[in-house]
């Protein structure tokens, strides 16, 4: 259930659209401030942000864009009664994703957020198999609290075989990770396969081995032995 953060003073209108929502499957949280907004937004993880633009503590602008610098993914909608050309292009600049004018349908609004949301998911920034977490913006990985230290490339395999959950990534799909080098041998992608189980056998609470899969490739599996 995809979680949401909305901010709008009016109480009326928020119950309304919360509760609207709410049968189409979000998850509503509501801010009647900026300055609660800012403290709820801070304390919990939302897949997605309704703005109102006017608030009694001031408008949203500011704080569209400290959203957007602290989360460049997460789809940020900017609800308001102004109808100005400016407004529209300011809440944009600030990072928005989408500008909708008062008043509007619900089921409009729904179909922007889930278009929205549909994008992120298809560009996904967290990957996890297992007990392995990747984060795709910091390019780094985790076995629960224990950092994994990959390599670039070995992190580009491995997001790779992530991806594929449990599926087969060819040796062709590894080679075109090493983009341009013309002289990438059999030998290079054995390597750093060998270096990635290495780091999987260190990371004692993780189970899972990287399986050869004779001809094709290589693919993912649980287990109870990464030897």
């Amino acid at each position: 259930m995809p979680k949401i953060l909305y901010l709008e003073d009016d109480f009326l209108i928020a119950k309304s659209l919360r509760m609207s929502l709410g049968y189409q499957g979000f998850e509503v949280t509501v801010a009647g401030s900026l300055a609660e907004a800012e403290h709820v937004f801070a304390a919990s993880p939302f897949d997605l942000v309704l703005l109102d633009v006017n608030l009694p503590d001031g408008d949203s602008f500011a704080f569209c864009h400290k959203i957007r610098l602290a989360n460049p993914e997460i789809p940020i909608v900017m609800l308001t009664a102004r109808t100005d050309e400016q407004s529209a292009i300011h809440g944009m600049s600030e990072g928005a994703d989408d500008y909708v004018r008062k008043p509007f349908g619900v089921e409009e609004l729904t179909l922007r957020m889930k278009k929205l949301l549909s994008r992120v998911q298809k560009n996904p920034k967290e990957l996890q198999f297992g007990g392995l977490k990747l984060d795709l913006l910091s390019r780094r990985a985790w076995s629960g609290t224990y950092e994994i230290p990959f390599g670039k490339k070995e992190f580009e395999i491995v997001s790779a075989l992530v991806k594929k959950n449990g599926n087969v990534v060819t040796r062709e799909e590894i080679l075109q990770l090493f983009g341009d080098a013309s002289e990438v041998f059999d030998r290079t992608i054995d390597s750093h396969l060998s270096h990635i189980r290495r780091k999987f056998r260190e990371a004692k609470s993780l189970q899972l081995a990287i399986v050869p899969v004779y001809g094709v490739g290589y693919r993912l599996e649980l287990c109870t032995d990464t030897k």
